[in-house]
């Protein structure tokens, strides 16, 4: 089952005629994704390309090794050296506990793009997962969202002891309070014949003293072990020295990166879709990084390390890029050109946003000679319980509904739940008691005139009666309102949590302590790599 893509909320223009008009956008991108020939292209030209496979591949083992991958992973490093095999590139921050649900389908997307391209005889293709180790937004990696064993929405936030500083993820460490965060996730979920087994292995990964990066890389490698997925920690300084090349032209050519990305950006406007990556001309698009990652500016011919005292000359930190390349760490803009000097890069798995800034990468990668990757989209899913399921169906909605206006759609429902007939059918009876009512009196007292007082006290005892039983009506109306409007946020919270796409906020963790370890066979069973909407997992 699938929606189409046009119909998920806060899609860009951009990004909608790259999935459905692609003509329009083909000049910004290196091929159609759907087309291929665009891989058999991009294919050739990374095999023409002159790489230190040798170097690479024994760099990868040897970090796969101490993540704790198996022979599937090694027998894919191996190809790169023995069949010059092509790379389906993704990557992702190191979020806590593997971090958002979409990271999950970012490295399933890059594993069956691989596989099918083999499949179709383009080649020999592996999967690549870039851990983003310089990245330094903490407050996007340290915490989770799940819903707990009453379906409220909860958070677990690993909290580290920093400054303000851009600390990169490579040099953060877990706290003692990872522990805590651990036995906060098993207080939250339910327990399951699974869950031990799930929260000790997540244990084995989260230990204190480890950093970021190797916890999470531990992590995905135990949950993606047996598809040979092969981990790339960019923060290595062999690997920085292999690509040195890129840090040392874009200072000493004061960015030329910033120059061309600033003509696509133009282009882009022209087109009527605006630049997708804030540019500041001025600022190089690497970063200095002893420690914390500093801000490079060009001023008055010197280069400015913001934060770092007095100016150095162009020359001086052209030196220390030959000298101690792993002192430079690439931005958003530059990553890709860092990734695909060292990579035999055929395709890059990418999120919406993604595909949308790479449409200002071509005319980089062309400055920095390198071929620019088919873009492809990562898989989007929405995960679909049964008793979710049951309650889209009981109040007939589908998933894009909950997509506008969530809590006006529950209000709206709910008060469905109780027809306006009803309330018309009391007032008239209420109207109609009393005037017949009125009537007897009239008739009676006409008839016998003592009999007023038994009348009076009758008619007491009757709007006694009535009240309580509109009283019952309404509590009765009341309750099927409360339960409609619970069983509804139920499902939005589930389904939209936080009025956000279910993928961009929920962590696989509780999802494989209700199921265990096969739920992510489902994914295999259940995801087409040929279907670029919107999928939904029912379980």
């Amino acid at each position: 089952m699938a929606i189409p893509t046009k119909l998920l909320p806060h899609l860009s223009p951009l990004v909608s005629d790259y999935y459905y008009d692609f003509d329009k956008v083909q000049e910004f991108y290196n091929g159609d994704f759907r087309d291929p020939a665009a891989f058999m292209r991009q294919a050739r030209s990374v095999q023409s390309r002159p790489l230190p496979r040798e170097n690479l591949a024994a760099i990868l083992a040897e970090q796969n090794r101490a993540y704790g991958c198996g022979p599937e992973t090694l027998g894919r490093i191996e190809k790169i050296v023995r069949d010059r095999a092509g790379a389906v590139v993704t990557g992702q921050q190191v979020g806590l506990f593997s971090g958002p649900l979409y990271t999950i389908y970012k490295a399933l997307t890059a594993v069956m793009l691989a596989e099918d391209l083999g499949r179709r005889g383009l080649g020999s293709f592996v999967p690549v997962f870039w851990l983003a180790s310089e990245d330094h937004d903490l407050a996007e990696i340290d915490h989770i969202t799940l819903l707990d064993k009453d379906n409220r929405l909860e958070e677990v936030r690993c909290r580290m002891p920093l400054g303000e500083g851009k600390i990169p993820a490579s040099n953060l460490v877990l706290p003692r309070d990872i522990l805590d965060c651990v036995r906060k996730l098993e207080d939250l979920t339910l327990d399951t014949e699974f869950k031990e087994d799930v929260i000790s292995r997540l244990s084995e990964a989260y230990e204190p003293g480890r950093t970021y990066v190797e916890a999470f890389a531990r992590w995905m490698t135990r949950l993606f072990k047996a598809r040979g997925l092969i981990f790339i920690d960019p923060s290595d300084s062999r690997l920085k020295e292999m690509a040195s090349g890129v840090f040392y032209r874009e200072i000493s050519e004061d960015s030329p990166s910033t120059g061309r990305a600033v003509e696509a950006s133009k282009k882009l406007g022209e087109a009527g879709y605006g630049a997708q990556i804030p540019l500041h001309e001025g600022i190089l698009n690497i970063f200095y990084a002893d420690q914390e990652r500093r801000t490079i500016q060009i001023k008055n011919g010197d280069l400015i390390i913001k934060g770092a005292g007095p100016s150095i000359g162009k020359e001086e930190l052209l030196a220390r890029a030959k000298v101690k390349p792993s002192l430079f760490s690439p931005n958003v803009l530059l990553r890709p050109i860092y990734q695909d000097t060292l990579l035999p890069t055929v395709a890059y798995v990418g999120g919406q946003a993604e595909v949308a800034y790479f449409a200002q990468m071509k005319g980089v990668y062309e400055a920095f000679g390198l071929p620019m990757p088919v873009i492809y989209p990562r898989k989007s899913v929405t995960i679909v319980e049964k008793k979710v399921a049951q309650t889209l169906k009981k109040f007939g909605l589908e998933i894009p509904d909950l997509w506008t206006q969530p809590d006006g759609l529950i209000a709206a429902i709910a008060k469905k739940q109780v027809p306006d007939t009803l309330e018309t059918a009391l007032r008239r009876a209420h109207v109609d008691l009393e005037g017949n009512f009125e009537s007897l009196k009239a008739e009676v007292i006409a008839f016998e005139p003592t009999l007023k007082g038994s009348l009076d006290l009758a008619r007491s005892k009757m709007d006694q009666q009535w009240k309580f039983m509109e009283k019952k009506i309404r509590q009765a109306a009341a309750k099927r309102n409360e339960t409609a409007g619970r069983q509804l946020r139920t499902a939005v919270d589930n389904l939209y949590p936080n009025q956000r796409l279910q993928e961009r906020v929920f962590n696989i963790v509780p999802y494989l302590i209700k199921y265990g370890y096969d739920f992510m066979e489902k994914f295999d069973r259940t995801l087409d790599i040929d279907e670029h909407n919107h999928q939904l997992l029912l379980i």
